[in-house]
Parts: C-alpha cells; sequence; structure tokens
C-alpha cells in the first residue's frame, strides 16, 4: 500500500476551511477547491514514504498513467456551467487545437489532452448542484413559480433545448421577479442574465453518501459543499458560462446535451453490512465501506485507490488516499468511512 499527498488545487471557488479542516491542516487563507489523487500531470500525487527523500517520487512514476482521478472538492461558490467531452470529442478537439499551434498551456486552450471526463460525485455534506435539463412540462411550471412568463411560453413554443440556446446566446427574456434558490446563489457571485438557465435545469441537492453521475455532455455547475469526486484522466472542461476563465460557447453548444434528462442520481447497492456499491455507467467502480473494527480489502481490479472521508483506520486518517495494486491485501483497524475506487 502506497499513502499518498494529494496535489492542492486553489482555484478561485474554493473554500478556504473545508479541506483544511478535513485534513486536520491550518489553512494559509487561500482557498483550497480540490485535493486531486491521480497521475495526470496537472496534479500529481506524491508518495508519502517518499517526502522526507531529496527527490520525492509521484505515484505516476511507480504505476504509470491510472484511467481516473479520485479528488477531494469543496465549493463555497458556484462552479462554471459547464460539460466534459466524450473520449471521440476529446481526441479530436485536442488534435484540433495542436494542429492550430494553440499552446497547451494557453489560457484560450480548450482541450487540453485527448481523454473523456466521465465524473462521479459523492457528498460528504450537504450538497447543491444543477444538472441536466427538466422536461418542458417542469421547465414550465419552474419558470412560472419565478414569475418568467416570458421564458415559459417560449419552452411552450420552441421547446427547452431552443429555450437554453437562447438564453445562453441572446438573453432576450427580461429579469424573473421571483428568482429560484439556484438563481440566487449563481446571481451572489455574477451579474449575468444567463443565470436564468437554472430554471430549466434539475436543482440537486445531495445528503451525506449520495451521488450523482455525469456522462459526456451533461451540462452542469456544482453551487455549494464538498464532495468525493472520481472522474477520468482528464482536465477537459468546457465552460459557457459563470466564470472567468475561458468560454466556448460555440464549442459548448456543438456537444452539450440539451435535451431533457433525469437528474443523475446514482443508486446504491448494499453488498455486506460494511459496504455499499455505487452503481451506474462509469468506467470505474466506487464503494463506501463504513468499517467498526476489524477491515480487510483485497484489490481485484489492475488500479484501486482507498481514501478516507472521516475517522481512522490504521494508518488512514481523514483526509488521506493510499495506492493498492492488484492481488494486494490491506488489513486496517478503526472506526471510519473508506471509499474504494478501482478500475
Amino acid at each position: 500500500m502506497l499513502r499518498l499527498k494529494g496535489a492542492v488545487q486553489h482555484y478561485a471557488w474554493g473554500d478556504r476551511f473545508a479541506l483544511p479542516e478535513l485534513l486536520d491542516v491550518t489553512g494559509d487563507g487561500r482557498p483550497w477547491a480540490e485535493i486531486w489523487f491521480g497521475t495526470h500531470p496537472h496534479g500529481l500525487a506524491q508518495i508519502e514514504e517518499s517526502l522526507h527523500l531529496p527527490a520525492p517520487s509521484y505515484l505516476a512514476d511507480e504505476v504509470g498513467d491510472l484511467p481516473f482521478i479520485v479528488k477531494l472538492l469543496a465549493a463555497a461558490q458556484p462552479l462554471s456551467l459547464q460539460i466534459h467531452p466524450s473520449a471521440t470529442q476529446a481526441a479530436s478537439g485536442f488534435a484540433r487545437e495542436n494542429t492550430a499551434g494553440v499552446p497547451l498551456e494557453a489560457p484560450h486552450r480548450v482541450y487540453g489532452d485527448d481523454q473523456s471526463k466521465p465524473e462521479m460525485v459523492v457528498a460528504l455534506n450537504t450538497f447543491e448542484a444543477l444538472c441536466g435539463f427538466v422536461s418542458a412540462p417542469d421547465a414550465v411550471r419552474q419558470c412560472t413559480t419565478a414569475g418568467a412568463r416570458d421564458i415559459a411560453e417560449h419552452v411552450e413554443r420552441q421547446g427547452v433545448a431552443d429555450t437554453v440556446r437562447a438564453i445562453l446566446t441572446s438573453s432576450p427574456f427580461a429579469p424573473p421577479p421571483l428568482p429560484s434558490r439556484a438563481m440566487k446563489k449563481l446571481a451572489e457571485h455574477h451579474d449575468d442574465s444567463r443565470v436564468s438557465v437554472a430554471l430549466l435545469m434539475h436543482h440537486v441537492r445531495l445528503a451525506p453518501g449520495e451521488a450523482l453521475y455525469l456522462d459526456a455532455g451533461c451540462v452542469h455547475a456544482y453551487l455549494s459543499g464538498v464532495v468525493l469526486e472520481v472522474q477520468g484522466s482528464s482536465d477537459n472542461v468546457i465552460r459557457a458560462a459563470f466564470t472567468k476563465k475561458h468560454v466556448d460557447l460555440p464549442e459548448f453548444l456543438s456537444i452539450a446535451n440539451l435535451s431533457p434528462t433525469d437528474e443523475g442520481r446514482v443508486t446504491t447497492e448494499r453488498i455486506s453490512d460494511l459496504t455499499t456499491a455505487y452503481r451506474c455507467p462509469a468506467p470505474f467502480s466506487v464503494m463506501r465501506h463504513e468499517v467498526n473494527g476489524a477491515f480487510a480489502l483485497t484489490a481485484n481490479r489492475q488500479h484501486t485507490m482507498l481514501v478516507c472521508t472521516s475517522g481512522r483506520a490504521g494508518p488512514l486518517t481523514r483526509g488521506a488516499a493510499a495506492y493498492l495494486s492488484a492481488g494486494e491485501s490491506v488489513s486496517l483497524d478503526g472506526t471510519a468511512t473508506l471509499y474504494s475506487v478501482s478500475a
């Protein structure tokens, strides 16, 4: 078992306190948005046992490229309205920007790699997000409740997808007099008429332990809360609004799924007294283990990551992570919530 030190990302929307408290360290005044446990070059995890050496080693040095990244994410402010591309779209977009000579680190670069980024988030506290679009009748109802009669009429005439495009491109609608909770959260940080798009989306509230799965093209914006996030090993994000980062609305609209969908909640299955599995179409497996005493686990896939989100089990304390190679077994003792991710 390799214990890991994750790479901290200080994005503007991050929480100054939540992740430092989770790791039981003192915050430095900056927003702590994410901690990455993976091998992606934008956030390489280090091996804890090597940190005292003159040249600490990275997980990638020992195991190569993982097919997933595990993150701890804390949002104090809403994230951008965004999507992630499919594998085909990522490969095409990456090659297109390479051919055009766009530097990999250029701020206007859209595709930083050629990989897809399916992702699942598991709430560690109350978590809120906008995720996918509601049916036309539900959109009309939500718009009517907000007093957005002009948007409701547009949905009735043109449908949800066309109304989304109108809001994001031309915003020909009056500000709703009774904005929804999600609209208010967005408007606290963005003076932008496009916050009305929230009236057409699922506003999802997750209790601790509940999860969402977002496949390629799913339009979403995380609003607040702390989650364990598992995703493909990619940093491809295509943004449409609510950010100071680069926005590529034509590319967003060309690949976003604007059709009504369900809200993306993940079903769970209790497979033992200690273990709950999260069932979704992700290319990785996620399980939660409620440890109270002795706990043993054998890695039955090529790559397995363990993350402790509360309590302590052996050397794994709250906020810590470890990697297991195929066939490796570990025995831990304590009281803790552990998540295992494997592929």
